[in-house]
């Protein structure tokens, strides 16, 4: 592995050893400890777009390695991107300077771009609604700490599926996997992209679509919800058509399965009631902790250490 641009891009093996090696970095979270392992290495994050969780749990995960960081977060208006300079030169003149790369952007295919010019590994840390592959991937290191296993379940899909690159680099990330059964729930105007349903049926995965949620609850073993994306729309008017339509409220987990989890990326909107924080079946904070450990094994993993 040079850099991690796509959800595509690891393989079923390369996938697990980056659990194992997540798994082993758990214990260095939770007790909030500072390794040696990337002494002298320097982390550089890019941030062309908001970020609270993504930017932070990279930064923590290479500091608890032991290494250094350096971050702009409001790249698009203060860095040479102002001036014109092309993604290609940022990643050029930035690879000069720092270890390994981790960036966000609003458009897709960006983070790929700037890998171009870039001598060091790069991250994706999201680019616009096409690909999250690091969020992808700590939703599924959560699943297998929980479930168990990654293979043969039901995960039910809900929300903003069109503009969600969370759900997309989900949905990557689990073809690698044997007999996972897909339910997508969205309005029709925000369906899961055909391009993936069809990925998922041609690969042999079975995938159902619906907009009623409340029918999908007692048969998923993970429920996978996620925020309309206000900034992926046209106009609020659309935004405001769609925002609110699914929400998990007390009542509804009452027909969740008992040992079924529920994951959502954040940040919360109103599609999760607060009160359902304290239901043992929701896991959305025990992801970002998840998520530290889950980048320090790709950071170690892409720097060889």
């Amino acid at each position: 592995m040079n850099h991690l641009l796509s959800s595509q891009d690891l393989s079923h093996e390369q996938l697990l050893g980056l659990f194992d090696k997540a798994k082993s970095f758990l214990p260095t979270v939770k007790e909030k400890k500072m390794l040696k392992l990337a002494e002298g290495k320097i982390l550089a994050t890019l941030f062309y777009e908001p970020s609270t969780r993504t930017r932070f749990s990279f930064e923590t995960a290479m500091l608890r390695l032991g290494g250094k960081v350096i971050s702009n977060p409001q790249m698009e208006g203060t860095s040479s991107a102002t001036k014109g300079e092309s993604l290609y030169d940022t990643g050029k003149t930035v690879s000069e300077m720092a270890d390994i790369i981790a960036m966000r952007h609003s458009a897709m295919g960006s983070v790929a771009e700037l890998a171009q010019g870039s001598k060091v590994p790069v991250m994706n840390g999201g680019d616009g609604a096409g690909d999250h592959p690091t969020q992808g991937l700590l939703d599924l290191f959560t699943i297998r700490e929980n479930l168990g296993r990654l293979e043969n379940f039901t995960i039910a899909i809900i929300g903003d599926l069109k503009n969600s690159r969370v759900a997309h680099a989900q949905c990557a990330l689990l073809s690698k996997f044997e007999g996972v059964k897909f339910i997508f729930v969205a309005p029709a105007e925000l369906k899961m992209p055909k391009v993936i349903v069809d990925g998922l049926i041609n690969k042999g995965f079975s995938v159902s679509e619906t907009e009623d949620m409340a029918a999908v609850m007692e048969e998923a073993d993970v429920i996978s919800m996620t925020r309309v994306q206000k900034e992926r729309f046209e106009n609020e008017a659309d935004y405001l058509k769609h925002k609110g339509v699914y929400v998990i409220t007390v009542e509804l987990m009452k027909k969740a399965k008992k040992d079924a989890l529920l994951i959502h990326p954040l940040p919360r909107v109103d599609e999760i009631e607060v009160e359902v924080d304290a239901d043992p079946r929701a896991k959305y904070f025990e992801q970002v902790e998840n998520g530290v450990a889950l980048r320090m094994a790709l950071i170690a993993t892409l720097l060889k250490l």
